[in-house]
């Protein structure tokens, strides 16, 4: 966060895109969106670096720069500059974001926010990004493994819809009262987040694992493939820390746009706190290291 002294401040994150074949300039403006949004910041500029690979077509180029333009244009965000370059030794395309937005003065969310007594509310399923990769990129695997065809191909779909944007929870969740703090959960899955929202507010959780909302199709294939949807990369999930107060009517605003969300726990003394599953790595990871 940069204070220029206005009534809003500058709020920046930067994040490449080395690891998602499909659409990487919309999975490039929606993880740094996701991560501004969480701070209670709206988007506004974005610069990339695009690594190109020996070899890359001019169309295939051309390409990529435009669908940049494209998914900017659509979130209200404007792709202000960067840099564009083929590069000794890549496989595929390098998209490196610098996104940057604006929030107002006062209204700046940490994740250190969060407070003991507060409830833990989770929007969207668990876990739509790993899924997805799963399905879209790993499907003859995934039948070789015995999984539900209906549910593979379901899932491939989910980057579309539901997507793995958690900006407009975000919007509705910042207008609260008694927000707190907010956090995506990204690499390591739900379970990760939940140890990294505790670990920032010095503080411990109490969470009702059975309450989380684990997808149909993800529980299938991580089932097929012998992973733990609790550890599978998450984004397209939102956690949020707010008065338990609040948090009813917060869940029921947000099934009013249509977003799942369950209060999963409570924020507690560090001494009182469950003691949660922990992944040493994502278990895309894991799957991916055994192909």
């Amino acid at each position: 966060m940069i204070d220029l002294g206005g009534p809003e401040l500058l709020v920046a994150k930067a994040d490449p895109i080395t690891f998602a074949a499909l659409d990487p300039a919309r999975y490039l403006l929606t993880v740094n969106g996701n991560d501004l949004a969480t701070m209670g910041a709206e988007p506004r500029w974005l610069l990339v670096t695009t690594l190109l690979p020996e070899g890359v077509h001019e169309e295939d180029a051309q390409r990529t720069l435009a669908r940049l333009s494209e998914v900017c244009a659509a979130s209200g965000v404007s792709l202000v500059g960067g840099h564009t370059e083929i590069t000794v030794g890549l496989p595929r395309t390098i998209l490196a974001g610098c996104l940057l937005g604006t929030v107002a003065r006062g209204k700046l969310l940490r994740t250190s926010g969060a407070r003991a007594g507060d409830a833990v509310l989770l929007a969207g399923g668990i876990a739509i990004e790993g899924t997805a990769i799963l399905a879209s990129e790993h499907a003859d695997r995934l039948r070789s493994a015995g999984a539900d065809p209906g549910a593979i191909a379901r899932a491939a779909t989910w980057l579309d819809s539901p997507g793995i944007s958690v900006l407009p929870a975000a919007r509705y969740l910042r207008s609260l009262e008694t927000i707190h703090a907010m956090h995506d959960p990204t690499e390591g899955g739900l379970a990760t987040a939940l140890h990294e929202l505790a670990e920032a507010a010095a503080a411990g959780i109490r969470a009702n694992l059975g309450s989380v909302p684990v997808l149909p199709e993800s529980k299938a294939i991580c089932d097929a493939l012998g992973l733990d949807p609790l550890g599978l990369l998450a984004s397209g999930a939102l956690l949020a820390a707010l008065s338990p107060a609040e948090a009813g009517a917060a869940v029921k605003g947000l099934y009013e746009r249509g977003i799942p969300a369950e209060v999963i726990g409570q924020l507690v003394a560090p001494e009182d706190g469950d003691a949660l599953p922990s992944f040493p790595r994502d278990e895309l990871a894991r799957f991916l290291s055994s192909t």
